[in-house]
């Protein structure tokens, strides 16, 4: 069953957008804080495993656990358009983006100005935007609460995933399974989360997303 529903990861695990998809999701976001031509919001999360027998160090992380560092993108509907769960806890965001196929899609000739929102761990690009280190005018505070009011709906994202499949918490313990197998098992959660998304099965108590 695991290995059946990876095959079709892809199916509901989607970063292609028209032209008309990408205006219509640049309209979505600015609903929410007022934030013009945004894409999707990025982050990483932690998912523990148990002590890899290879390279077990490279898989602790700053709050002294092992994990996978996963790194997430979503819509303005917390559903989750990209998803890399390849690397270990030690792992930095920025090094994680660099690695995947982000940049290359986003930056893309079809891509119509849009942009992502990210914290601190990631660079700031063209586009992909972080808030601004220590505020000293209004402008740039304004530009903070509209990017923190955006980009929490990856913190949400990951909020009801983790939810949704207790056990990618830190909370409800150790996966006992290679680092390769829940790299496995995180991507078949995204899917089963954005499925539940298209089938309109909203979790319970789930933030509010302008129309």
């Amino acid at each position: 069953m695991t290995d059946a529903l990876y095959k079709r990861r892809w199916n509901y695990i989607s970063f292609l957008m028209t032209r008309e998809k990408q205006l219509e999701q640049q309209t979505r976001f600015v609903r929410i804080a007022g934030f013009p031509k945004i894409q999707g919001t990025i982050d990483s999360t932690h998912v523990t495993l148990r002590v890899p027998q290879n390279n077990p160090e490279m898989f602790r992380n700053c709050p002294g656990f092992h994990s996978l560092r996963v790194q997430l993108v979503c819509d303005h509907h917390r559903k989750i358009m990209a998803v890399d769960a390849r690397y270990p806890g030690s792992s930095h965001d920025a090094f994680i983006l660099h690695q995947t196929g982000v940049p290359g899609v986003f930056a893309g000739p079809n891509q119509d100005g849009g942009r992502f929102l990210g914290d601190e761990g990631y660079p700031l690009c063209t586009w992909l935007l972080t808030p601004v280190r220590n505020p000293s005018i209004a402008a740039q505070q304004s530009y903070n609460d509209s990017h923190s009011a955006t980009r929490c709906l990856i913190e949400q994202c990951i909020g009801i995933l983790k939810q949704r499949f207790c056990y990618l918490d830190h909370s409800g313990g150790v996966l006992q399974y290679s680092p390769e197998r829940v790299s496995l098992f995180v991507l078949i959660c995204c899917m089963l989360h954005n499925l539940a998304i298209m089938r309109a099965q909203p979790f319970e108590d789930e933030p509010a997303v302008p129309p």
